[in-house]
């Protein structure tokens, strides 16, 4: 499989932290003065800390929608592979951002553009959904069944990462990681080569409580935690420090387990929760600082399964990453799960 063409739109409207903190502001008036400088003083430190700028999010008084950009991405990445809509065999939407839990929302994009009779389904693992999307377009496209396969998300937040009252400043260790996302959608297009893929992964699911959306219900469905559904059901609750620390672990083993010689990798693109925490911790397990691809979390935040995509995308606009590059993707998801996934692009 060879990866043909990859595209990026973001939304219009660029939050700055001080945005940020303006609007959490503006949306608590009944909050004490004290109290609101005491947790804005708090965020502002993990801003600090995490590396994080800015993030885009849609301008929804001006009609912005995440179908607009889903579909331009779309476009874009046909035009820059020289297809269009009735070429694609296989459609996967992949990621936590979605307007339908029934039936895939990969088939509305494909009816929006007259993919009539494009097989369609989803992809879901959090931000390694895109990883997993991969992998299953890899092992389809190697077994003849499909031509090609395009990959698309929209991590939007629809409400999801959105619960703004000011609580206590313990609040901030489950809610502060809704404080850095923003809003981005990828297309990826793949085509069959023989250009190999490897995929390997590390699970910790004793771990899968520190990340979590709940569904309204969610408690018949698992056994009780008292870190499931602290926002509320349909909210992101993120226990981040305790991600990091998890998957620092995970997947630096997983990378001096796959990865000989760490050297001869051109760029290692994670997922991006953060700059300085990767910028920090990965050179501990041997993975060279320079090769480490880090633009994504300070320009557009926590764009969840969008950020290897949107990474690798931006790397090609920067000219820094080209075709014949050895490349490694090091992803850590809620779960928990680790990946590193190698390949030459």
């Amino acid at each position: 499989m060879k990866i043909s063409a990859i595209s990026y739109h973001v939304p219009s409207r660029v939050m700055t932290n001080g945005d940020m903190i303006e609007m959490v502001d503006r949306l608590n008036p009944h909050v004490s003065r004290m109290r609101k400088a005491a947790f804005f003083r708090a965020v502002d430190s993990l801003y600090g800390r995490l590396g994080a700028r800015t993030r885009h999010i849609r301008d929804v008084a001006h009609g912005e929608k995440a179908s607009d950009i889903i579909l331009g991405a779309m476009d874009d990445a046909l035009d820059r592979a020289g297809m269009v809509p009735t070429d694609i065999d296989l459609l996967i939407y992949c990621g936590v951002g979605r307007g339908f839990l029934e039936p895939a929302n990969a088939y509305f994009y494909a009816h929006a553009r007259g993919m009539r009779t494009t097989n369609c389904f989803d992809v879901t693992d959090a931000c390694m959904s895109w990883v997993r999307a991969l992998q299953i377009a890899d092992l389809m496209l190697r077994s003849g069944a499909f031509r090609n396969a395009m990959i698309i998300n929209g991590e939007f937040h629809l409400g999801l990462h959105d619960k703004w009252e000011i609580e206590t400043l313990d609040s901030l260790t489950y809610s502060f990681p809704m404080f850095t996302i923003g809003e981005a959608s990828t297309a990826t297009i793949l085509l069959p080569n023989d250009q190999e893929w490897r995929f390997d992964y590390s699970a910790r699911t004793d771990f899968a409580d520190l990340c979590t959306i709940p569904l309204p219900g969610y408690a018949e469905f698992v056994a009780p935690s008292n870190r499931l559904g602290l926002n509320g059901p349909n909210k992101f609750v993120s226990f981040g420090r305790e991600l990091f620390n998890v998957g620092e672990k995970m997947i630096g083993k997983l990378i001096q387990q796959t990865i000989p010689d760490m050297a001869l990798k051109r760029w290692y693109f994670p997922h991006a929760p953060s700059r300085t925490h990767y910028e920090m911790l990965l050179p501990k397990y041997g993975v060279p600082r320079e090769r480490l691809y880090l633009d994504v979390f300070p320009r557009f935040g926590n764009v969840v399964s969008a950020s290897i995509p949107l990474g690798m995308r931006l790397a090609e606009e920067q000219h820094v990453l080209d075709r014949g590059d050895d490349i490694a993707l090091v992803p850590v998801s809620a779960g928990m799960v680790a990946s590193v996934v190698q390949t030459v692009f």
